[in-house]
């Protein structure tokens, strides 16, 4: 069973087994948005060099469990990115209803054993977390998310969940680098 570790903001699942990287290769970091039209996923190096960005859809008409299957063969690399250091898995958003809700916890769960079952750590990241780290509020709209990863960070997109996942991501590295302890 895994352990849990709690941190402001963010819930962490951290599995007894951890990939041994190679000298190298910079870690890796991830940030993934997950939903069923917008699944954003955003791979950066320890200079936060945009290595992999992938903006997943699925067919509207299809079920929830066939829309979740199609999507699983967009996000199935993951688990084998070299150098992974972690993820950021944006979590879900209290402020659905009804089928919607479900649906998306659905596919919250799906990708959450889907990356235990490969052994894989990662954290949830409460979205008012995400949005404080970009924008300095934790009740900013996504166009401010937007335009406050072009001012913070110089990166453009056209998509916020893309957007999301990027903060994700460097929220991530930000993380690791202010985490990190170098040894002489």
């Amino acid at each position: 069973m895994p352990k849990k570790l709690g941190v402001i903001g963010a819930q962490t699942v951290k599995k007894n087994t951890k990939k041994e990287c190679k000298i190298l290769r910079d870690p890796m970091f991830v940030g993934i948005d997950p939903s069923y039209n917008g699944f954003a996923i955003v791979v950066l190096d320890k200079d936060a060099n945009i290595i992999e960005q992938r903006l997943l859809n699925s067919d509207t008409k299809k079920e929830a469990e066939e829309r979740i299957l199609e999507l699983e063969k967009g996000f199935d690399f993951i688990p084998n990115i070299v150098c992974l250091q972690s993820i950021y898995l944006e979590g879900p958003s209290f402020s659905s209803n009804g089928a919607f809700q479900l649906q998306m916890g659905a596919l919250h769960y799906y990708l959450r054993i889907f990356l235990l079952k490969k052994n894989v750590e990662y954290k949830i990241i409460a979205p008012g977390a995400l949005k404080k780290f970009v924008t300095g509020t934790g009740t900013a709209k996504k166009e401010l998310v937007l335009l406050n990863v072009y001012k913070k960070w110089g990166v453009e997109f056209n998509d916020n969940n893309l957007a999301d996942a990027y903060g994700l991501a460097r929220m991530a590295l930000d993380n690791y680098t202010t985490t990190k302890i170098e040894v002489k």
